[in-house]
């Protein structure tokens, strides 16, 4: 997950005063607008629900509203602070941080809680509609979806729900795989021409094997082929005509397991593909296709002759990634111009004993990359730790009900009164903090003030287009970082 505060907002509460709250964007989409007060409180509640010794720092409470540097100072400490709980997996799956960006979402998009329609597609085209609430988690409306298709609720997260954008032409892209913490209504209404978008079914997992549990229930077996008789007709996965044709004749004769199995030994089963990007590998302003799967990043280079090479970049020899802003703006497109900013991903990849080297592309895809090599680290972590998928029982195990502190009073009654987190109003409280505000401006009034003085920090605009021409540059600002395992051993090359 990526996690960024770019900017502030000027917002007016109920009695017409004007504050500063700040925009939390969450893998490159505006997610919410929150008060440094509202983060505070998470903070709180993530304190009693984790332990204090798990929580990163938090910026410090000031006694006056602030501007200028000490605002872009907050809002950077703020950043920090909420990356940090993002790529702990204890605090960012706990039920404070999901439920807080829920509901930070809802008020944000100013959403009321209210029965609707969702469509979901599968991979073949096919459309389900399910009855939910607006405000339903992604694990809500996945839960939801699953038990309509009758698939065995032991293997309900096994797949998820993937946000895809299509064109024109027939092709989609995915976006993004949605997180528990956003309402998948919410985000799809959100949306700028949302009618190019879709929610679909993918299954989540990385490792071919754990097909074969998948496949002995009907339902499960049937989500497998649709989505590999669906990569296969995109293309993402490379399959000779014979190998089709024969698939075909599988599929006809309703032999769909033994259509599962053809696919599994072609090229590229099970992989992810993203839009051709710029790379420094093997060598500057070089141009690749980028897919995901089996535990790795593959490069297929593309080269002016038309001539193709590939390289794999396995995630156990990846000993660190980051993703972040760019320093050249004069780029041009050589591909279809997408709605998200060019970023530029970096990792510290292991070529052989003691020789590590940083590759670095840039894509408007580079936060979905970071995404898959993140979950298929996890998915290994998991698999050694010998834990299993998780199943729905597990949710709410802590019996934690998390209240949410609303921005200001007018969007109170966006909220259920048991979860909105009510200010205290005791009149003993207030005039103890008059009194000691009081005492600091009678200090403050006989006291020198010089201002700060600081070089103005130029704020650099994403980038929009993409050349063969062009090169890579250094990373300006550091946006997120994320490590796959704290040491390499010999018996990873």
């Amino acid at each position: 997950m990526h996690f960024s505060i770019p900017d502030t907002q000027e917002l007016k509460n109920e009695s017409g005063t004007t504050y500063k709250a700040f925009n939390l964007y969450v893998n490159g989409g505006l997610h919410c607008v929150v008060r440094y007060s509202q983060l505070h409180a998470l903070n709180e509640q993530l304190k009693q629900e984790c332990g204090m010794a798990n929580i990163p720092p938090f910026p410090p409470k000031h006694f006056f509203s602030l501007k200028g540097i000490d605002l872009e100072d907050r809002k950077l400490k703020l950043e920090k602070y909420i990356q940090e709980v993002s790529q702990d997996s204890n605090l960012s799956s706990s039920e404070s941080f999901v439920t807080f960006l829920c509901r930070a979402q809802q008020e944000t998009q100013q959403e009321e809680s209210i029965p609707v329609s969702f469509e979901v597609s599968l991979m073949n085209g096919s459309k389900l509609k399910v009855n939910i609430n607006s405000t339903d988690k992604t694990d809500d409306v996945l839960e939801n979806v699953m038990s309509v298709m009758g698939l065995s609720e032991e293997l309900t997260y096994y797949f998820g729900l993937f946000l895809i954008k299509g064109d024109l032409d027939g092709n989609y892209s995915v976006v993004r795989k949605l997180q528990e913490f956003e309402c998948p209504y919410i985000s799809l209404k959100s949306l700028q021409d949302r009618r190019s978008y879709k929610v679909l079914v993918r299954k989540t997992y990385w490792d071919q094997s754990i097909d074969e549990t998948v496949a002995k229930n009907h339902i499960g077996l049937n989500l497998l082929v649709v989505q590999a008789q669906s990569d296969v007709a995109t293309g993402w996965t490379k399959c000779p005509d014979e190998a089709k044709q024969r698939l075909k004749r599988l599929y006809n004769k309703g032999s769909k397991l033994e259509c599962l199995h053809l696919c599994q030994t072609l090229q590229n089963y099970g992989y992810l593909q993203f839009h051709p990007c710029l790379t420094d590998f093997p060598s500057q302003g070089s141009r690749a296709v980028i897919s995901a799967g089996n535990y790795e990043l593959k490069f297929r280079i593309l080269s002016n002759n038309n001539e193709t090479k590939e390289k794999a970049f396995l995630v156990t020899r990846i000993k660190c990634w980051k993703i972040s802003s760019h320093i050249n703006h004069g780029l041009k497109s050589s591909s279809e111009k997408s709605d998200n900013p060019l970023l530029q991903l970096n990792f510290e990849y292991l070529v052989s004993k003691g020789n590590l080297r940083w590759v670095s592309l840039l894509s408007d895809q580079a936060i979905v990359i970071s995404m898959c090599i993140k979950s298929m680290v996890d998915e290994l972590i998991r698999k050694r730790k010998g834990e299993r998928i998780r199943k729905p029982a597990d949710r709410d195990s802590t019996g934690v009900r998390p209240t949410y502190k609303p921005r200001d009073k007018t969007t109170e009654a966006l909220f259920d009164a048991t979860d909105v987190e009510i200010e205290s109003t005791d009149i003993s409280g207030i005039q103890k903090a008059k009194e000691s505000v009081k005492k600091i401006s009678e200090k403050l009034s006989s006291v020198s003030i010089m201002p700060k003085t600081s070089s103005s920090t130029e704020v650099q605009p994403p980038l929009n287009e993409i050349s063969q021409d062009s090169t890579l540059a250094t990373p300006v600002v550091s946006m997120t970082t994320g490590r796959s395992f704290e040491g390499i051993g010999d018996e990873d090359l």
